[in-house]
């Protein structure tokens, strides 16, 4: 793939997700601040305990859950609560905090009562947007850029962004079509590694 063709790829759920960075302006991905964003769309954040849930039924059904969120109707803008369970490692809590973000934002539908289909849908597509928030296009391509110099490896992706290596292989994934490993470019050309286990 010709590194001006990588540069073109895009679908909706980007879209989406930069029209929400664009409220912002992060000039590196360590400043996405996923919890400044949920407070700039009016999202509260509480913990996924007893104590902080508006309906002990709703506590009841979250057994098991890392995260859940409820969407609230507040005029024209859709607003909600995203309730987390405590003490989750910082990198973890980010990746839970952009997908219920992501539910909140694109969705208006009650997790806990939403069909099995709707749900697998819905959580397919906030895991995308997700992606494209906390690894925007922008980013990714000085990183891509970079592999010109020497070979860029998805570990070397996933702390770069402050993510897990298992979700920079997703948004690389959504970006090739296939897993990826680590790249390095020959002149315009882009070279893909994949290890195979």
């Amino acid at each position: 793939m010709r590194l001006s063709e990588f540069l073109l790829i895009s679908d909706t759920w980007e879209e989406r997700a930069k029209q929400v960075l664009s409220r912002f302006h992060y000039r590196s991905p360590d400043e996405i601040d996923i919890e400044e964003i949920c407070w700039k769309y009016g999202i509260i954040i509480k913990p996924l305990h007893p104590d902080f849930m508006d309906d002990m039924d709703d506590y009841e059904e979250a057994e098991g859950l890392k995260a859940l969120s409820k969407p609230k109707k507040d005029g024209k803008r859709k607003r909600g609560v995203i309730h987390l369970r405590p003490k989750i490692p910082s990198i973890e809590r980010k990746l839970l905090l952009a997908e219920e973000f992501c539910h909140l934002h694109a969705h208006f539908s009650i997790q806990l009562t939403a069909p099995q289909l709707v749900l697998s849908k819905e959580e397919s597509q906030a895991k995308k947007m997700s992606a494209y928030l906390l690894m925007p296009h922008n980013f990714l391509t000085e990183v891509i850029h970079s592999a010109a110099d020497e070979a860029v490896l998805v570990s070397d992706i996933a702390d770069h962004f402050l993510v897990t290596e298992e979700f920079a292989h997703y948004r690389l994934e959504l970006l090739f079509n296939r897993r990826i490993d680590g790249f390095l470019a020959f002149g315009n050309k882009l070279r893909s590694y994949t290890r195979y286990e």
